[in-house]
């Protein structure tokens, strides 16, 4: 290992709480001890899912059917496994060598198995027994995918609630079959808690512990029951930050992490937990609503997609449900703590980044985004953050982590953060807001010393001024040797940009926004990746500020705006 890994590697772990490396330690060395106890865990694990009893009532799911899953094409079965298409067949092959790269997301997928969701019940019954057949527990890497504990929690969940669906249809050899299975799936997840990762995989965790404390009845629900309620509620201290964001940072993990938490109310045994639940939810439940974008989709700051959970249009509606609340926009928000900043009028929207990338023990989601924005108008994105395409290591993964793939500013075109591999960090950014208002709009000053390693550790202090159709950015980079300070504006791909007096327009038949700058301007190909495995070529605009230290500026000018005499010129 070279001198720059171990340094990585030391920086990484330096950040990790001691309890997350005890639990990893112990996990390798179960998953060391089990390649030589296969059969007998094996055994054990399918005798001791037979003893549980399935309550006359159990709990139905709270959303509608995904049925966007799963589609027929010329009498064929298809998957959408993160928006990569697989044929559905049985028998299937649950461990194709295709899916078996890199962190194996798509195969993940395929054994979360929500896309039982959308089919018929014949094909449901032959699927899942398939699967049961097809997958013991503890064989070789079975922690990589079928066995997977995140992948176990959303899959058994998604069983528990098609068993409730369904249970007057399946056929008595397919609901024992399940309720053993799922029993000791569970009985697995209990010895194998993803407290080494934590975050949402945790949250996973806990919803289905507590779905099975209201699915079973007899001592063992019980003690998920109490289990589950413990954990939720340290994980509600741990992992909602006081402005009720997810702690991740993260607009669409916050959203999933609010579904998880909207499945777990009506499961929650301990009332103190229960009104802890009702006030992060009420706090969360605006923050999915502030941060949707007028198209009806989330922010794509740090990991994400636009189709990665439910729309927020959906938890909203599932949360009216659960609490008598209807939740809307607001015309300005300032979530301090996670750092997201907005101003709302009508169908614009602007929201900036002023805060740290992630947690620093679990910052496997973030994006070297500090002091970005994103800017819809009219209804249309027209600043849009790069999103991500893939979790596997590589070319996709460093871009959509990159500081130069996000609109704000590279000195030395460096990150700001030192991100490594698919989810880790080395070196990371501290983040200072000096001034924040909602008054006449949004005003917003902040800066980062992430590239305070460099000679002469320049800073980047960014002055955000937006009110509606208009944005106004100065930045400032204070210290430097000289590093060239260039700033970026990754652009929605429905657009085209031509050069004018003032700097360029963007255009199309809907939008016509003015770039007015007195920097150079260069206009380069690039990529907006707002799901996983899509990738569309769209440009991105960068102004060359100059030398380090130095200063620059842009602002950006929506002609469908209203009263725009009451901004000065750039």
């Amino acid at each position: 290992m070279t001198f720059g890994r171990v340094r990585l590697v030391a920086t990484s772990i330096r950040h990790t709480k001691p309890r997350q490396l005890v639990a990893r330690t112990r996990l390798q060395l179960k998953r060391r001890a089990h390649r030589w106890t296969h059969g007998l865990r094996a055994a054990m694990s399918s005798a001791n899912g037979c003893q549980l009893t399935v309550t006359g009532a159990p709990p139905s799911a709270i959303f509608a059917p995904r049925s966007h899953l799963v589609s027929r094409v010329d009498h064929t079965t298809v998957l959408l496994l993160a928006n990569l298409k697989w044929t559905l067949s049985t028998p299937m092959d649950w461990h194709p060598a295709a899916l078996a790269v890199g962190t194996r997301l798509e195969k993940l997928h395929l054994h979360y198995m929500e896309y039982l969701e959308a089919v018929g019940d014949a094909q449901f019954e032959a699927i899942v027994m398939d699967w049961i057949r097809g997958n013991p527990p503890y064989r070789e890497e079975y922690w990589l995918d079928n066995w997977n504990s995140y992948a176990l929690s959303i899959r058994v969940t998604v069983w528990m609630q098609q068993y409730a669906r369904r249970r007057d249809t399946l056929s008595a050899a397919t609901r024992a079959a399940m309720e053993t299975s799922i029993a000791a799936q569970l009985r697995f997840l209990e010895r194998n808690l993803e407290r080494d990762i934590g975050g949402n995989h945790l949250l996973k965790n806990v919803k289905a512990l507590l779905w099975a404390s209201r699915f079973f009845l007899g001592g063992q629900a019980s003690a998920w029951q109490r289990l589950g309620d413990r954990l939720l509620a340290e994980e509600l201290d741990e992992q909602i930050l006081p402005d009720g964001f997810h702690f991740e940072r993260s607009p669409s993990y916050h959203a999933q992490a609010f579904a998880d938490l909207l499945e777990c109310r009506a499961l929650v045994g301990h009332a103190d937990t229960r009104v802890r639940l009702d006030h992060v939810l009420r706090q969360m439940a605006h923050i999915v609503a502030d941060t949707a974008h007028p198209d009806g989709h989330p922010s794509l700051f740090n990991d994400g997609g636009l189709h990665m959970t439910y729309s927020p249009a959906e938890l909203l509606r599932a949360y009216a449900s659960l609490s008598g609340e209807a939740v809307g926009a607001r015309g300005s928000f300032a979530f301090k703590d996670a750092g997201y900043f907005g101003i709302r009028d009508g169908q614009d929207l602007v929201i900036a980044d002023c805060g740290r990338v992630g947690p620093d023990h679990l910052p496997a989601h973030a994006h070297g985004d500090i002091l970005s924005f994103e800017w819809s108008v009219g209804g249309h994105r027209v600043v849009v953050d790069a999103g991500v395409s893939e979790y596997n290591p590589g070319k996709w993964r460093r871009y959509a982590r990159s500081t130069r793939a996000h609109n704000t500013v590279t000195v030395g075109d460096q990150d700001q953060c030192e991100f490594w591999k698919a989810f880790r960090v080395g070196r990371r950014a501290n983040v200072t807001l000096h001034h924040y208002s909602d008054v006449d709009g949004l005003t917003l000053d902040g800066s980062h010393d992430g590239f305070t390693h460099l000679d002469a550790a320049p800073v980047h202090r960014r002055q955000l001024k937006a009110t509606a159709g208009r944005v106004e950015v100065r930045d400032i980079v204070t210290g430097g040797a000289g590093q060239p300070v260039v700033s970026r504006l990754l652009l929605h791909p429905g657009l085209q940009v031509r050069r004018c007096a003032q700097g360029i327009e963007i255009v199309n038949r809907s939008v016509q926004v003015t770039l007015a700058t007195s920097h150079p301007i260069s206009i380069d190909q690039a990529w907006w990746c707002p799901d996983f495995n899509v990738r569309i070529p769209t440009i991105q605009v960068s102004l060359q500020y100059g030398d380090a230290p130095c200063e620059g500026g842009f602002h950006l000018h929506h002609h469908g705006s209203q009263h725009p005499e009451r901004f000065a010129q750039a």
